[in-house]
């Protein structure tokens, strides 16, 4: 059973009919082809009493500000394999403005970072992962976005200590060097780091006066997204021609798999017209089978249970970086960096797994360090002339320099040619 504690019901399509001629007048207005939804029911109580009653199968929190306080509520009676969907409109914390607030709701401690959307997605996930460890319950995370004014985080629910550990240890603190703003996950270990420094590809600790790093956190360390269940979702909107939210999608799926490619598999009966009309190959296959969750009896949820951790560790090795680089914030003064696209394709020929964001439109998602990522872009920027030396114009030292630069530039226009368009 789904239970949805929120006032916008015109916006989610739901109607409720009080009495018999509001229910004739409400007949007239479903569209016609749209079926009955089935029973529901409106309950005036509060959203924590009412979910602590009975089980649900679906929550969605939508509150006013922060959703930790209904967290507890929700996973106490989920049932197993439910969903929960969580969606925060407290941006101000989350996003770093008002960072007292984000250490008093989430425990987190945070700084405004050129990843903020990401970290507050990763932040609002953990505040769920540690509700549901405390009510024995694992969690995996079908995807989180964050879009306008609000963050949505949409998780499964995995019942069992086991899957609440498993979850527990997913939840670390993040190193984030405030001078280039690189940034590495803690190892996981009791003993204490001497010198925590070291675990940064950068060495702005050595160069630089002081102490350059910051610790945040705890945040959720693991994937953000679930590519079966954004396939599934992919070809749901194109079934019933949700055309607003597919470009959403697949973003979300090329960010979910990081990779370059335009081709990818979905599972899906049928309809091939309304497939070719995405603008993407879509081919029938079965890796989308931990999404098919038919429990049967107490044996069976175990067996699922047990299969979908499994292949949890096996495709850890192929989950997404964590966080990305905005390409204007590391671009080279004087030089004019190369379009988005073709940068993406530069990233992939180097050898590293490569893709958008929708976090930010300029983001880059990349498992490539910060260093490469620089010599990347400075590999592949050219120089800026405006027809005449002015005083405080960037200029290279040497014109040797300037010349090569020139002349790599034109090497590598036949290498661009063949990037395929993003």
């Amino acid at each position: 059973m789904p239970l949805e504690p929120l006032e916008n019901c015109h916006l989610n399509k739901l109607k409720v009919v009080v009495d018999s001629k509001e229910k004739e007048e409400g007949d007239d207005i479903l569209e016609e082809g749209e079926g009955k939804l089935g029973n529901i029911k409106v309950t005036k109580m509060d959203a924590n009493v009412l979910m602590h009653l009975r089980s649900f199968d679906f929550i969605h929190l939508d509150p006013f500000g922060t959703s930790v306080n209904y967290l507890d509520s929700a996973f106490r009676n989920i049932r197993n394999l439910g969903i929960v969907s969580v969606t925060s409109t407290d941006i101000s914390s989350l996003y770093a403005k008002a960072q007292h607030v984000a250490r008093r709701h989430y425990g987190c401690n945070i700084v405004r970072t050129e990843y903020y959307k990401e970290l507050a997605a990763r932040i609002v996930v953990a505040a769920v992962a540690r509700a549901a460890a405390r009510c024995n319950k694992g969690i995996e995370v079908l995807f989180a976005v964050a879009l306008e004014h609000f963050v949505l985080v949409v998780v499964r629910v995995l019942r069992g200590p086991t899957s609440a550990d498993e979850t527990a240890k997913k939840i670390q603190y993040l190193i984030h060097c405030q001078w280039c703003e690189e940034r590495i996950f803690q190892k996981d270990g009791n003993m204490v780091e001497e010198n925590p420094y070291r675990q940064l590809p950068c060495n702005c600790h050595g160069s630089m006066p002081g102490k350059t790093a910051i610790e945040l956190g705890p945040l959720w360390s693991s994937s953000l997204f679930n590519t079966g269940f954004l396939k599934r979702m992919l070809f749901e909107s194109l079934h019933h021609g949700l055309d607003d939210i597919q470009p959403l999608i697949k973003t979300l799926i090329f960010e979910s798999e990081c990779t370059p490619q335009s081709q990818f598999s979905v599972h899906s009966p049928s309809n091939l017209t309304k497939q070719e009309e995405c603008g993407i190959s879509i081919k029938t296959t079965d890796d989308t089978t931990t999404d098919n969750y038919i429990a049967q009896g107490k044996r069976k949820c175990t067996e699922t249970i047990t299969n979908l951790a499994k292949k949890q560790k096996a495709d850890s090795s192929t989950e997404h970086p964590p966080f990305y680089y905005n390409i204007h914030r590391h671009s080279i003064k004087g030089m004019n960096m190369p379009k988005l696209k073709k940068f993406l394709c530069y990233l992939s020929q180097a050898g590293f797994r490569v893709s958008r964001t929708h976090f930010d439109p300029m983001g880059v998602r990349t498992d490539a360090p910060l260093m490469q990522f620089k010599s990347i872009l400075l590999k592949y920027s050219t120089p800026t002339y405006t027809g005449g030396q002015s005083e405080g114009h960037v200029q290279s030292t040497s014109e040797d320099t300037v010349a090569d630069r020139v002349e790599m530039s034109v090497n590598d226009k036949a290498e661009a040619s063949n990037c395929r368009r993003w």
